[in-house]
């Protein structure tokens, strides 16, 4: 995995694919923890959406939900 977010409180997931920034283990903010059918994240002026692929990774020792890119969009003003 190239990138480790895993520090706070949120929901640890594993993105696939797009910016490659973004891509590796990734602490999900409070906010966005209850829905898990997608995954978005406001990126330099864009929303990346990833989807589940049903698959899962460890991480730290416990098993995550592995999420793919599927599109961006313009964030909205």
């Amino acid at each position: 995995m190239e990138r480790e977010n895993v520090a706070g409180a949120g929901r640890l997931v594993v993105l696939v694919g797009g910016p490659p920034e973004l891509s590796g283990a990734y602490r999900l903010p409070d906010e966005r923890n209850a829905d898990l059918s997608r995954v978005v994240v406001a990126y330099y002026g864009r929303h990346q959406r990833f989807a589940p692929t049903g698959e899962s990774e460890v991480v730290g020792g416990q098993l995550v939900p592995v999420f793919r890119f599927v599109y961006s969009t313009a964030i909205a003003e």
